[in-house]
């Protein structure tokens, strides 16, 4: 059985679904939501509404707490367990600080006490589509957050980010006395490359860099785009030793790589330079740090290109 206003829907409106073996609550429901522009549907049996809930999803769920078959507790996580997102209101006439205190930490937002009056329940519903309201907008803050620490062309992180995990890095590095390298990466030639083949082809190797680079790297080191044509790398823990390995490891990917070219464009060598500095030994401030490598990426590209320097060790 289904209980609705028979109003047409809003396109933000919230879905409801009430479950009570009392189809006078179900009414009840329909009358405290009446005219806000809700969807407010009906279920006396707490598997009819596991079944609907897998083929629906709905944004709050009012559960009576005291049910034949199935009680609103196991109800409700089930529920929790097949959509975390839902919000879960449990009413019950049979109420108690630990029956609560039960339910919330399982998962519901707000917890009623029968016989309530139309005025509470609706403030109650107003309270929890505010708290789904709150959730939504924090994960879209977040997701903001995270597509502005991204370059938007390459998808690798971006300067901003790289500014933040550099600060951090040495923090971290400095309370735990661990090392770790910042590699400053030069593309070889790009503005003769964007010159010969156009724009497009020359950001076709910049997204076929930052994908070569996030799969030579390892899941925790840290590939930005610093800008241009320009890369830098953080490798945590990585010391001075390490490096030469590392620059030959992303040299000879690179070197492998294959770029689309125009129809009718002669082929061109793709290489790369690499700068490197070391925490602690070249620095122990991002300034420095940057500074070094970068003096060692000019030495590598004054050198022939196609290779990397190594601060103290040119």
């Amino acid at each position: 059985m289904t209980v609705t206003d028979g109003s047409p829907i809003k396109k933000n409106g919230f879905s409801i679904l009430v479950v009570d073996d009392d189809p006078d609550v179900g009414q009840f429901m329909f009358s405290c939501v009446e005219g806000l522009g809700h969807l407010v549907e009906w279920s006396g049996h707490p598997h009819e509404a596991l079944e609907l809930i897998s083929r629906k999803k709905y944004d709050i769920v009012v559960t009576d707490l005291k049910m034949p078959e199935m009680d609103g507790l196991t109800l409700l996580k089930k529920i929790k367990a097949m959509n975390d997102d839902t919000e879960i209101l449990v009413i019950t006439g049979y109420g108690s600080v630990s029956n609560a205190l039960e339910c919330i930490n399982a998962g519901a937002v707000d917890y009623l006490v029968k016989p309530f009056s139309v005025e509470q329940i609706q403030v109650a519903l107003v309270k929890t589509i505010r708290h789904i309201e709150l959730k939504t907008l924090a994960k879209e803050r977040e997701h903001f957050l995270e597509m502005s620490y991204e370059d938007s062309l390459t998808g690798v992180y971006n300067r901003r980010f790289f500014d933040e995990a550099l600060r951090l890095e040495i923090i971290k590095s400095s309370r735990q006395e661990t090392p770790f390298s910042l590699f400053m990466i030069d593309v070889d030639n790009f503005k003769k490359f964007n010159d010969s083949f156009g724009h497009q082809s020359g950001d076709a190797v910049l997204v076929s860099l930052g994908k070569a680079f996030r799969q030579i790297c390892r899941g925790y080191d840290i590939v930005t785009r610093y800008g241009g044509e320009e890369f830098a790398i953080i490798f945590p823990g990585a010391p001075k030793e390490m490096a030469p390995f590392l620059c030959e490891r992303l040299m000879t990917g690179v070197s492998n790589l294959t770029v689309e070219l125009p129809k009718g464009s002669d082929s061109m060598e793709l290489t790369i330079s690499i700068g490197v500095s070391c925490f602690p030994y070249d620095g122990n401030t991002p300034q420095k740090l940057i500074e070094r490598a970068d003096i060692a990426l000019y030495q590598a590209k004054h050198s022939g290109r196609n290779n990397y320097k190594i601060c103290g060790m040119f």
